[in-house]
């Protein structure tokens, strides 16, 4: 399946001018495709999945519970992606509300406020556990306008496709919560990516959806990510594009856009040939 299409992936990332780190997992055949899988980026707000993963780890073993309330006060509120910052000061929200804020509108606000309450050193404890090596959190977001590699959030391809995996077979804290988290993910508002391309499933109410992606992007100037899971009938893939020195954000979405359309298309010309 991936070995087919292996030349037109790296023709694809060989045509921007940035720096991509791809990894593509093919749950039925178990194949793999990598390219700079060990690199590391600034990973913007795909930490996100992991603070949410963290949080449900908590909610699990009974810390705290997801109808819990966290009041939003004027300084908890920071500039970027999500709604939170636009509304009163004083409201309070559930864990829940404020986890779905967090991935679904990439809310900066609703990130910090649960990084606050899980705590850094318990977040990346779990991500430790869950054989996280060079990822890493270590700050919250839209605090500090600018840090060097050392003192960043870090992902690579490979560790974060890995979790998606992990995620995805329901060996991350139970069955039910990676249920949770994909379902949360497949919410997302964002779609100019990955999704770009992929024909609008607009026939009958009901119909089986012929895909379906949960995931998550991440944007800072010179950076695009998208991970996520994408379903076909059929099929399934854990996929992360990860870039970093992009001058232009038209080049990541063209490119991922490519790759998105490239795994559609080989799986619906699978089927034709079957």
């Amino acid at each position: 399946m991936l070995k087919q299409i292996e030349n037109d992936l790296l023709r694809l990332i060989s045509s921007g001018k940035g720096t991509y780190g791809v990894s593509i997992y093919h749950f039925e055949t178990e194949e793999e495709f990598i390219h700079n899988q060990n690199e590391e980026f600034y990973a913007a707000s795909i930490i996100k999945i992991l603070i949410m993963s963290a949080v449900f780890a908590q909610v699990s073993e009974g810390k705290r519970s997801l109808s819990d309330k966290i009041q939003v006060r004027s300084e908890d509120m920071v500039s970027g992606d999500g709604i939170l910052k636009n509304l009163s000061q004083g409201m309070e929200w559930t864990i829940h509300d404020l986890i779905v804020l967090m991935i679904i509108e990439s809310d900066n606000t609703a990130t910090n406020l649960l990084i606050d309450m899980a705590g850094v050193e318990n977040i990346q404890l779990y991500m430790t556990i869950w054989g996280f090596k060079q990822t890493q959190l270590r700050h919250k977001l839209q605090i500090k306008p600018s840090r060097n590699h050392n003192e960043s959030n870090l992902i690579t391809a490979n560790e974060i496709n890995h979790f998606l995996r992990n995620i995805a077979m329901g060996n991350i804290v139970s069955m039910s919560v990676c249920r949770k988290i994909i379902d949360i993910m497949k919410q997302q508002k964002m779609n100019n990516l990955l999704t770009r391309l992929l024909p609008e499933d607009d026939r009958i109410i009901g119909t089986i959806p012929i895909w379906e992606m949960a995931h998550k992007t991440g944007y800072v100037p010179g950076v695009e990510h998208n991970v996520g899971l994408f379903y076909l009938p059929g099929h399934t893939f854990a996929i992360s594009v990860l870039s970093k020195n992009v001058t232009n954000r038209d080049e990541p979405k063209r490119i991922m856009g490519d790759i998105g359309l490239l795994l559609f298309d080989t799986i619906e010309t699978s089927k034709v040939h079957k």
